[in-house]
């Protein structure tokens, strides 16, 4: 049981690091050679520079973006192998990490986040399928019900996103960063969607 479970545990947790990565890969420009550069080894050096920095971004908005998942993913896990609730884990987990009151509504965001993904990952923890697409599909009855799930989740990283930029007001432009990541986030996540449960079309014969 514990040992399935680990293994459940991690093909979700690769799944969500596969994600993480790409959605980091389509926001942040990797550098392009030039012919030039090759010509010139001091320019080849600035690209290598570069790409550096790149990786280091790629890395760094994965991991900020993976951090909620993690936190929910193993709640999930230790609530499934100790028998108990995701709500009692929830609050051992409250209890363990509430900020300063000026955190706050911060922290309850982040809270309903990690629930909603937390009650997430217990399903796919909890049913049948030796591959993630096959577990979704068993966790979910339905393309609505997993339309359902995501529309919450959309609802509970949004909550999270606007109250810090209230705390923090960012740059104009990192407004359009952040429309820009939920944009692709929304398209990523549908695909999945759309693959694992596909809708059944009409007939349009006769």
């Amino acid at each position: 049981m514990a040992q399935d479970l680990e293994q459940r545990h991690g093909m979700i947790w690769h799944h969500e690091q596969v994600l993480g990565f790409e959605l980091a890969k389509q926001l942040i420009q990797k550098p392009k050679i030039s012919l030039w550069m090759m010509m010139l080894p001091l320019l080849f050096l600035f690209f290598m520079q570069d790409i550096k920095r790149y990786k280091t971004g790629i890395n760094n908005f994965a991991n900020d973006f993976l951090k909620n998942k993690k936190t929910a993913l193993d709640l999930a896990f230790n609530a499934v192998l100790d028998g108990t609730t995701i709500e009692a884990a929830l609050a051992d987990f409250a209890a363990e990490n509430r900020p300063a009151s000026a955190d706050q509504p911060l922290y309850e965001a982040q809270r309903r986040e990690i629930a909603c993904l937390a009650a997430h990952y217990k399903r796919l923890l909890t049913t049948r399928g030796d591959t993630y697409e096959k577990a979704l599909k068993n966790a979910y009855s339905s393309f609505g019900e997993f339309q359902r799930y995501l529309d919450t989740l959309f609802e509970r990283e949004n909550e999270v996103i606007q109250i810090a930029l209230r705390i923090n007001p960012p740059q104009e432009d990192a407004r359009g960063v952040v429309q820009e990541m939920q944009n692709a986030l929304r398209r990523m996540r549908q695909g999945e969607r759309d693959r694992v449960f596909k809708p059944v079309q009409p007939n349009s014969g006769n």
